[in-house]
């Protein structure tokens, strides 16, 4: 049964991956999304009509081999990475579901695959046009947080860096402490940008970075916030070198990599904080000497 939820989660995420493309391509423009009113994708280069077989995530791009039937253009790489990362993300979030106690165990699913699906698009929005949408970070995202805050306490418990907030019912309690993730997380992004701009002379990061991370911290609680910014400065440290060798661009946005922090703190938190606290300390220190 675990096998069977997951490949179909997968495949519902791949769904959910085409969607991000078109996201990911019209919410910078304020274009219509067709969530309401339904609107045929078009190739972006000659504004042909996308027909619905040439329509199916990931198999399509393969079968056409990269181009538009229409015109031939080289449709860019993105499109098949955001369909394969979301159903990869989707099949985890179903996986993790089963494993963690979200309880209920659908409406963590539901939480945790959305949350994935905005980071997502705000990573790839952030990466291509070095902007965090609003629509994404102050609204649609938000809204997906305090949903798992509030309904699923399990995402982040019930406390604050191990002090019980007494007198609460669990739902209010996991609340107040998603809220605290949220000031958490959007104040210390706040705080390094503002000693980012006085160092460098110039502005370090965006606004956007801020609310990103308020929003990721309303679903982690203020520890594993901490935790996300911490893994996104290291892999934007290491990915950013890979990225400047490959592309020569110094001008590489933070919002990826705070996606990539919260996501793997989301899934895997416990891991990494047995490495963080636990495993690396004993390869720095060492095996204890005998005399």
């Amino acid at each position: 049964m675990t096998l069977v939820l997951t490949v179909l989660a997968a495949v519902f995420g791949s769904l959910i991956g085409s969607f991000l493309n078109v996201v990911i391509h019209r919410l910078p423009k304020d274009a219509p999304l067709g969530l309401l009113r339904r609107t045929r994708s078009k190739c972006p280069n000659c504004d042909a009509t996308i027909r619905w077989h040439d329509n199916i995530p990931l198999l399509s791009y393969v079968a056409l081999l990269g181009r538009c039937r229409a015109c031939r253009w080289k449709i860019p790489l993105r499109y098949p990475l955001v369909e394969a990362a979301t159903a990869a993300l989707f099949a985890l979030a179903a996986l993790r579901a089963q494993q963690i106690p979200w309880e209920p165990q659908w409406l963590g699913f539901a939480v945790a695959a959305a949350f994935g699906a905005v980071c997502i698009a705000a990573a790839a929005i952030d990466f291509h046009l070095k902007i965090l949408p609003d629509k994404l970070t102050l609204r649609a995202g938000p809204v997906i947080c305090l949903i798992g805050a509030l309904f699923v306490p399990d995402f982040h418990g019930t406390a604050v860096f191990g002090a019980a907030l007494a007198g609460m019912k669990p739902g209010l309690a996991s609340l107040v402490v998603g809220i605290l993730g949220g000031a958490v997380g959007a104040g210390v992004i706040y705080a390094i940008r503002w000693i980012g701009s006085l160092v460098m002379r110039r502005e370090a990061m965006g606004l956007g970075d801020v609310k990103f991370m308020g929003m990721c911290g309303l679903l982690l609680g203020p520890e594993a916030a901490l935790l996300a910014i911490g893994v996104a400065m290291v892999g934007g440290a290491v990915l950013g070198v890979l990225i400047w060798i490959v592309t020569r661009n110094r001008e590489i946005p933070f919002g990826p990599f705070l996606a990539l922090g919260a996501l793997a703190v989301l899934f895997f938190g416990a891991h990494i904080d047995t490495f963080v606290f636990e495993t690396y300390p004993g390869w720095i220190t060492g095996p204890p000497t005998g005399y």
